[in-house]
């Protein structure tokens, strides 16, 4: 039976070992969260830039729709048509 002294120093060692999973584990919360937000930052910068680029591609879209219509119709560049002979 291990004496009184024994059973405290292990007790000792066993709360020290805890507190450094502990520490390790605040360690390792701490760069989860910092990257999380580097991510959050990232998406944000994604979601900004998908937001350019349908706009762009909605005037484009606009812009082939008016051309397409304009060879449609026969439309030209304003100026009458005249005949070469």
């Amino acid at each position: 039976m291990p004496s009184l002294k024994e059973r405290v120093n292990k007790h000792d060692r066993e709360i020290a070992a805890i507190r450094k999973l502990l520490a390790a584990g605040m360690k390792m919360l701490g760069r989860i969260e910092a990257k999380q937000l580097a991510a959050e930052d990232e998406m944000r910068e994604m979601r900004a830039y998908q937001r350019e680029t349908a706009r762009q591609l909605r005037e484009l879209g606009e812009r082939i729709d008016r051309v397409v219509r304009s060879i449609e119709h026969g439309e030209g560049n304003g100026h009458s048509k005249k005949r070469i002979e």
